[in-house]
């Protein structure tokens, strides 16, 4: 899919250049914001980024607004030493860790996170989605990023009941944050979506 190649290109860039780091940064920064209010995430808690990339922004920057610990994931095992040099550059290795793995992996834990963070790229999201309302414990926060309207037939499709969400303004390809609280009786099933 373009758009992937696209954003693991910016990645590659950031995670080499500062400045770039710097610019690539503040397209998160009020996403991030509004993700962290949605979700009143806080220092106490252990989030799990599924999806990070060579430059895991999100995960960084959740750490950044909160103090929380992050655990992040990604199945691309070519990324997970880049992103493992940028936290480790900006001195938050004990609060942030990067490792190789599948969302959709049956061994997963769950049991230790109290948010888990869905990037817009992760796919399958319904296989991933679905794995994770399963197994993570009741009252577990699910953040799942949506796509802008005119980009939807470039991501998975979630079609989820979800109690709160936050639509995001701006120059992003993120449209909006759906949080689920896993237990709470919302229902969600997801489609795949195509890149044409």
């Amino acid at each position: 899919m373009w758009i992937t190649r696209f954003t693991q290109k910016i990645e590659a860039l950031a995670a080499k250049n500062k400045l770039i780091f710097r610019l690539a940064s503040r397209y998160y920064n009020k996403i991030i914001k509004n993700e962290v209010d949605l979700a009143d995430i806080t220092k106490d808690d252990h989030i799990l980024c599924i999806g990070g990339g060579i430059c895991p922004f999100s995960a960084i920057m959740l750490h950044q607004n909160t103090g929380a610990k992050v655990t992040v994931i990604d199945n691309d095992s070519a990324c997970i030493p880049e992103a493992r040099k940028v936290i480790s550059r900006l001195g938050i290795g004990d609060s942030v860790h990067v490792t190789c793995q599948d969302g959709c992996c049956a061994d997963l834990s769950l049991s230790r996170y109290t948010v888990v963070h869905f990037a817009l790229q992760v796919s399958p999201l319904e296989s991933v989605f679905a794995q994770v309302q399963k197994r993570a414990a009741d009252g577990t926060k699910l953040l799942i990023r949506r796509p802008k309207n005119h980009l939807c037939r470039l991501y998975s499709r979630l079609s989820l009941s979800c109690q709160r969400h936050v639509a995001h303004k701006g120059p992003s390809n993120v449209g909006s944050t759906l949080l689920y609280v896993v237990g709470d009786g919302a229902v969600g099933h997801a489609q795949q979506a195509k890149a044409s």
